[in-house]
């Protein structure tokens, strides 16, 4: 079986960081023709957005208040969040990349969506934040952390951190020998044509991310719903509700199943 990289994890770990950066953008900047046709949102998105998975409700519970704080969305692509944030009533968004297509697709929805005056871009990568300190209350990063050297990314954001900021983010998570194989030879609808920096996060790399922070928490999640999503697709079904379910009942009960659930969320403070 052929894997979809261009490059293999061990020619990866070589690559210096703007190595790294570039392969990044080239690849993100390659997807924007299949995912900049998605409309631009509005509020009336915004509780279908973050509370249609356990993980999302997990990561905007813990970020929750929104309004009137300054948002980081760091490695955001093409996903709404800058948006939402915005419509959710925060003061300042900020989104940072580093695929020049994706910022346009973000500032085209904002201005779309009508919070033009409070969200901005920035090309950069999360490990060189162009940024003062102490400027954001909350960070958020959706399937950024395992594109990242850990080290980097932790001092940056540490330090733009105002004193009671925090942190939520969510990324696949690399415990799982089966799943492992999946991501890389097995193919699936919504699987992205080819792989650049990726490495699933290990609870070793997770722990080591959390020393910057004076607390962090993380939790795995989607056992069981990995099936249904197989066979149904990442869009909500009857079947994944249910697995979600089972899901919650299951990790609570044997906490130590968490190592081979699909996703990890890793909640911070400074």
């Amino acid at each position: 079986m052929k894997s979809n990289r261009p490059l293999n994890r061990d020619e990866v770990e070589q690559l210096d960081l703007q190595a790294r950066i570039d392969l990044e953008m080239q690849l993100k900047d390659a997807e924007a023709d299949r995912v900049t046709q998605q409309s631009a949102p509005d509020s009336s998105q915004l509780d279908s957005y973050f509370n249609c998975s356990p993980w999302r409700k997990k990561m905007f519970s813990f970020l929750d208040p929104i309004a009137g704080r300054t948002v980081l969305d760091i490695g955001c692509g093409y996903n709404p969040t800058p948006i939402l944030f915005a419509l959710a009533g925060a003061k300042y968004v900020l989104a940072c990349d580093v695929s020049p297509k994706a910022l346009a697709h973000i500032h085209a929805m904002a201005k779309d969506s009508g919070v033009e005056q409070q969200v901005s871009v920035v090309l950069c990568a999360a490990e060189q934040l162009p940024l003062a300190d102490e400027t954001f209350d909350i960070v958020h990063g959706d399937g950024v952390l395992h594109h990242l050297l850990l080290p980097l990314a932790g001092a940056e954001i540490t330090r733009v951190f105002t004193k009671d900021g925090k942190a939520a983010f969510k990324d696949p998570l690399g415990e799982n020998p089966f799943l492992e194989f999946a991501r890389e030879y097995v193919p699936y609808s919504w699987k992205g044509s080819v792989k650049g920096t990726d490495q699933p996060l290990l609870f070793r790399s997770i722990r080591e991310f959390g020393n910057y922070f004076s607390t962090f928490t993380y939790q795995g999640f989607g056992f069981i719903s990995m099936l249904p999503t197989l066979i149904w697709g990442r869009d909500r079904s009857k079947p994944t509700e249910i697995a979600y379910k089972l899901d919650d009942t299951i990790l609570r009960l044997l906490p130590f199943l968490q190592r081979y659930c699909r996703f990890v969320v890793i909640c911070v403070k400074k």
